[in-house]
């Protein structure tokens, strides 16, 4: 039997934190007022590197308004839960949302209000590369409100991105299928097994080869849920006219569903415009993969860790319910403190009660050691790195002129020069996050199932196609505006989706009431039938750029699954691909039969 933490089950707090909030204007303020003498501290508020700031911080506290979440004991005395709403509204805050399911309230203020309230103050600084505010010490509340169990969401930062990776330029070199063209400039230098010119990019039947999915395997009856930032209202219409155009159906009505942001905020995370390829890349995927299945899109105000876990909750809890959830998006974990990963966990646990799936990429960077400013540092993705999400990790694959697969590696790309065999600095160009948490302890299935030194959890559990030097086509809003532009993009945003969908064709096919995914896919380990092992294969790509790019190096190569980084795939469960690509009607009709 499966185990991991288990939040135990709550008794509903909405109708207890409604009567709460009505009375929060009654003299209860002050009996909580009475009780400030005594603090408790609450642990794990601040994040890892918060030492840091203490050294750097000043008395001035930021101008203007933030948000954040409390998340209450589950099983709080109503009484304890009025008193907790009647302080924070006698400390100049409001309660601006109520989220019984996770037995946690979103709250609004200054910053000046919240420093105060919780006995902390914030400072601004730059972290992982991003600018940031956050606070500088722990918060803590009076001891006798004993109804907080933390505070979320007080790290303010363009914490997530967008895992999507464009492919160079699409030219006229490119080829249809793996070795259908091949540059007679080939260095002999580079001695690889498999070389193509990089591809063109697939089409959407082309990824259903690539999950080797049986005909009558449409995702029929399953919803599948993206989250993401912003949201742009072109989508449905892109793609229409992109399925179309290959002889594809356009949606049916009511197919496609985009649940626009409330507020957003188009000055953070890029704006819009850095959120719509991203957009356009799940929807395409999902629609590729499944091409019966109902697709649900959530669009946040933002790219903070807390609006983003919140915006999952909406979706898990919508109805019709998903089953399963995509996340294209992620950051470093240390940009999470232990408050935020304890919301994100208690959201996942919700999904999994209620049958729903998530799923999550494991970022572009590698092992982070050339992100940012991280120096060196090797880091996994939040929140892929929660063992109570099912992690995506991504492969390099060659499809042959009849859509079988040629040749195979895990995404970790080298680049050299195509005239010479050089390396060009610094060798490492984009691939698969993976490698073990900082955080979070390893979860049964893994203790159980890997001979993989250390204690804490593995990413990746899963991959699909990622390399966007043989990646996916996406119709895109052209730079007028006016109609679309197709391009080759890639990343763990892919193979995200890609996967997630074929769980959801699995849970419709057969019926199985699964919620994590992530155990069931273990049980599988080791049947290739349902599971492709991944492994290293000499391979590589080249590729010619325009003259109009000012590029230095006009033509390149992509050598595969190089260990340019600390990471490359491997026999067996690996921190590239994980378990590898689910495949093919074993895959289909086995996973969840052990439960």
């Amino acid at each position: 039997m499966h185990q991991i933490p288990h939040p135990r089950r709550r008794v509903p707090l909405a109708a207890l934190i409604a009567a709460a909030l009505a009375a929060s204007a009654l003299t209860a303020c002050s009996s909580a007022a009475d009780s400030t003498s005594e603090r408790r501290p609450l642990v794990g508020s601040a994040p890892s590197w918060s030492a840091d700031l203490s050294a750097n911080a000043t008395d001035t506290v930021p101008t203007g308004n933030t948000a954040a979440t409390v998340v209450l004991n589950e099983h709080a005395d109503p009484s304890e839960v009025d008193r907790t709403i009647a302080w924070l509204s006698s400390e100049g805050l409001t309660v601006t949302d109520r989220r019984a399911s996770i037995a946690a309230l979103g709250v609004s203020g200054s910053y000046a209000a919240l420093a105060s309230a919780f006995d902390t103050s914030f400072a601004e600084t730059r972290v992982a590369g991003r600018a940031a505010i956050a606070p500088v010490r722990d918060l803590s509340i009076p001891a006798d409100l004993t109804a907080v169990d933390t505070v979320a969401g007080l790290v303010s930062t363009d914490a997530m991105k967008p895992s999507a990776q464009a492919a160079p330029a699409v030219s006229d070199d490119c080829a249809a299928y793996w070795g259908e063209k091949l540059s007679s400039t080939w260095p002999a230098s580079v001695d690889v097994t498999y070389k193509s010119n990089a591809l063109c990019g697939y089409g959407p039947q082309q990824l259903r080869a690539i999950h080797e999915l049986p005909s009558d395997a449409t995702g029929k009856g399953a919803t599948v849920a993206i989250v993401g930032v912003f949201d742009d209202a072109r989508v449905q219409a892109n793609t229409d006219t992109y399925f179309t155009s290959r002889g594809l159906s356009a949606f049916a009505n009511g197919q496609y569903v985009h649940n626009s942001p409330a507020a957003p905020d188009n000055s953070r995370c890029g704006g819009p415009a850095a959120w719509t390829v991203e957009q356009h890349l799940d929807v395409q995927a999902v629609r590729a993969v499944a091409p019966d299945a109902n697709i649900v899109y959530w669009g946040a105000n933002d790219c903070e860790a807390s609006t983003l876990y919140l915006r999952v909750l909406d979706a898990v809890e919508a109805s019709p319910r998903p089953d399963v959830v995509s996340l294209s998006f992620g950051g470093p974990e240390e940009l999470d403190t232990d408050a935020d990963r304890t919301l994100l966990n208690r959201v996942l646990v919700e999904a999994g009660a209620r049958g729903v799936s998530v799923f999550a990429s494991t970022g572009n960077e590698g092992d982070y050691t050339l992100a940012g400013d991280h120096a060196g540092e090797a880091d996994v993705a939040s929140p892929a790195s929660s063992p109570y999400i099912t992690a995506v990790g991504g492969a390099s694959i060659g499809l042959g002129r009849d859509d079988s697969v040629a040749v195979s590696s895990g995404w970790e790309v080298q680049t050299r020069f195509a005239q010479n065999g050089g390396i060009i600095p610094p060798g490492f160009i984009y691939g698969a996050g993976g490698g073990e948490s900082k955080f979070y302890d390893r979860p049964t299935w893994q203790r159980e199932k890997l001979a993989v030194a250390g204690t804490k959890r593995l990413l990746p559990d899963v991959a699909s196609l990622a390399d966007p030097n043989t990646g996916f086509t996406v119709a895109v809003p052209n730079q007028a505006g006016t109609g679309v532009t197709y391009e080759a993009h890639g990343g763990t945003s892919l193979a995200t989706p890609m996967v997630a969908s074929v769980v959801a064709i699995a849970k419709a096919r057969t019926g199985v009431k699964v919620g994590l995914a992530t155990p069931f896919l273990y049980d599988l380990m080791g049947d290739d039938s349902a599971i492709r092992d991944i492994t290293p294969a000499s391979a590589g790509t080249w590729y010619r750029r325009s003259p109009k790019t000012g590029q230095l190096w006009l033509e390149t190569l992509y050598l595969w699954d190089t260990k340019p980084q600390s990471l490359q795939s491997g026999a067996g469960w690996d921190p590239v691909t994980g378990l590898g690509i689910p495949r093919g009607a074993a895959f289909l009709d086995e996973f969840g039969a052990q439960r």
